[in-house]
């Protein structure tokens, strides 16, 4: 019984106080509020950039659509 109590009297020293898992949390919040600042900052610059691709594309191919389907209306039928 001594022995394990002598054990136990050991390790409390190096166990955590509320104090400092109260400041462990204060930092871990810092950290997760920078990490979603960041990953919405990026998921919304890839939301435009995707929109600038797509309405690229579209401007691009609608007119050769356009004439395709002109062509086919007119000329195959």
């Amino acid at each position: 019984m001594q022995t394990r109590i002598a054990r136990i009297e050991t390790i409390i020293p190096s166990l955590a106080k509320r104090e400092d898992l109260a400041h462990l949390e204060g930092r871990m919040r810092g950290a997760i509020q920078s990490v979603e600042s960041t990953l919405h900052q990026e998921l919304t610059s890839q939301t435009w950039l995707i929109v600038k691709w797509v309405s690229g594309l579209l401007i691009t191919l609608l007119p050769s659509l356009m004439a395709a389907t002109v062509y086919i209306t007119r000329y195959l039928n």
